[in-house]
């Protein structure tokens, strides 16, 4: 049965999936299983490097991209510092919506930039909606990016993001969904909701774990977006060892 791959069912009503889900026995034998290879193996980096490939194809999947459209992160966070470092905020179109049911992780994300010029302005909530009039009002063309959530952390409510794409759309702006809470509850399609960016992460109610996470960016806004947070794994060819050029994939 599928209860009995999670030992916590057998001594607790377990309901915190919002943060980290419950224990899995595959999980489990994930971690063993890594550990084995380092205890026996050393340093198998062309093993862990596909096994890096298979879970950005299987992020891919999950929500209709293709492989090329994804990047393995360390957590949200660390995805949408790396969006907002490859915009540019010095000039007139340097607004950032934010709705008000932003979890921290982003939200802080867009303050951060502030000193780069950008202005961040928060869709306020109705009760708990936020109505698409609210985001009519403070979308213009001064706007670079929507970040949106799909569903509240605090309530659970779920937005209209095809409604807020194409307004937002209408007046030249990108969107960044966060979909850490509805990734694992709802089927989710990024071409058909016409999202730019998406990000999410292996904790909640996919069950797994954390260190975890990915950006999908939209091929076509691959070319015009180079990030100033950069590393070795971004690079094209990461056993180039280069350290004259910065040459991210």
């Amino acid at each position: 049965m599928l209860r009995q791959q999670f030992p916590i069912f057998e001594h607790k009503v377990f309901i915190n999936s919002c943060s980290k889900g419950a224990l899995a026995q595959p999980v489990r034998q994930a971690y063993l299983q890594y550990l084995a290879d380092w205890e026996c193996l050393g340093s198998p980096w062309e093993l862990w490097v596909g096994k890096l490939e298979r879970v950005r194809g299987q992020f891919a999947a999950l929500v209709g991209a293709t492989p090329d459209e994804i990047a393995v992160c360390t957590s949200v966070s660390a995805a949408v510092s790396a969006l907002a470092s490859a915009l540019d905020f010095s000039g007139t179109r340097n607004k950032v919506v934010v709705d008000d049911f932003s979890f921290p992780a982003v939200a802080q994300v867009w303050h951060a930039q502030e000193p780069r010029g950008a202005q961040v302005v928060h869709v306020p909530a109705a009760g708990n909606t936020i109505p698409l009039e609210h985001y009519a009002a403070r979308i213009d063309e001064r706007t670079a990016i929507v970040s949106l959530s799909h569903i509240c952390y605090f309530n659970g409510a779920r937005q209209d993001i095809e409604a807020i794409v194409e307004l937002a759309h209408r007046h030249g702006a990108l969107v960044l969904l966060d979909a850490y809470q509805s990734l694992g509850t709802l089927p989710i399609d990024v071409k058909a909701l016409g999202v730019d960016f998406l990000v999410g992460g292996a904790l909640k109610y996919l069950l797994g774990s954390s260190g975890l996470a990915w950006l999908y960016v939209a091929q076509e806004n691959l070319p015009s977006l180079v990030p100033a947070s950069s590393g070795w794994f971004t690079q094209a060819d990461i056993f180039a060892m280069d350290i004259h050029h910065n040459t991210p994939s």
